[in-house]
């Protein structure tokens, strides 16, 4: 029996997450700067609990890092993250739509 190489199943989770268009927007977005929930709630006009599922997957990949403020946690990427290089590289070369954006 093969068994599975861990680099590669932890390359596949990666790549996963990436295959959603909302994440890999909020990705590009947090690449620019780090943005609270209701940024993407407006954003995508999509409900918040949604919004928090996506950044929930991103959290627990650790793609991403949050900051609590008060009432509201900011979101940014996480510069430690074994695919970081990768994943800017991605971000940079992959044209996205440039989606308007108001300030909570």
């Amino acid at each position: 029996m093969i068994q599975t190489v861990k680099p590669v199943e932890e390359m596949s989770q990666f790549l996963k997450l990436l295959s959603d268009s909302t994440r890999l927007e909020v990705l590009r977005r947090l690449a620019v700067r780090e943005h609270c929930v209701c940024d993407f709630v407006e954003l995508f006009d999509i409900s918040q609990p949604a919004v928090s599922r996506h950044l929930k997957l991103l959290r627990q990949a650790h793609l991403i890092l949050e900051r609590r403020e008060r009432q509201w946690i900011y979101f940014r990427l996480n510069p430690n993250h074994s695919q970081y290089n990768l994943l800017m590289t991605i971000l940079t070369t992959t044209p996205l739509p440039d989606l308007q954006l108001n300030q909570c």
